[in-house]
């Protein structure tokens, strides 16, 4: 029986939104159960209601009354394990890296490859999975980010804290590589051990 995932997309324009949705819903991999939200000022009520149970948000950025950016903080303050997922038509290099910062998923510009957004879609997914196994009170995910961390660190100090030679040598992209260093709380300091953020 396959799972069936919650996805928010968050969008202003009306048609833009129900093309997003139109374009998911025909994804016979994963089963998407999903919801638009029209007011970017709506998005946390949306989240809290009782009923309904997001796993993941397909965000804009230039919206009226919040600004995705304002939204995306919301979201990782209150619900910081919801995947959220850019799709915007204003980006630049600056707003990209900030936006994955401020703990994004994954960030497209607008128009976008949907077969992409499908692929991080997936991503998340194995991730929301990943996170949810529990057996008897061993907690996965935790063994999972301290092997994770050990990993990286014997990586970093082998490679003498170089990320291009580290992502290379642990054989993943440098993005990956930074999306985990943030997400273990490890910043290269120089030459000196880690530090905690």
């Amino acid at each position: 029986m396959k799972l069936k995932y919650g996805v928010l997309v968050v969008d202003d324009d009306e048609t833009l939104a129900q093309d997003t949705k139109h374009c998911l819903e025909h994804y016979s991999e994963i089963d998407l159960e999903i919801d638009i939200c029209l007011d970017s000022s709506e998005v946390i009520s949306c989240l809290s209601r009782k009923n309904k149970c997001y796993d993941l948000i397909l965000l804009d950025i230039k919206m009226p009354k919040l600004s995705g950016t304002e939204v995306l903080q919301l979201i990782k303050k209150g619900f910081p394990d919801i995947h959220v997922i850019i799709i915007s038509a204003y980006l630049d290099e600056y707003s990209r890296d900030e936006l994955i910062r401020l703990g994004a998923y994954a960030v497209f510009e607008k128009p976008c490859d949907y077969h992409k957004v499908k692929e991080y879609i997936r991503h998340a997914i194995d991730d929301i999975e990943i996170t949810n196994i529990r057996i008897k009170g061993l907690d996965l995910r935790k063994a999972l980010y301290q092997v994770a961390k050990e990993l990286i660190f014997k990586a970093l100090r082998r490679n003498d804290w170089h990320l291009e030679k580290t992502s290379k040598n642990l054989n993943i992209t440098r993005w990956c590589l930074d999306r985990w260093m943030k997400k273990l709380y490890i910043k290269k300091t120089g030459s000196q051990e880690p530090g905690k953020v």
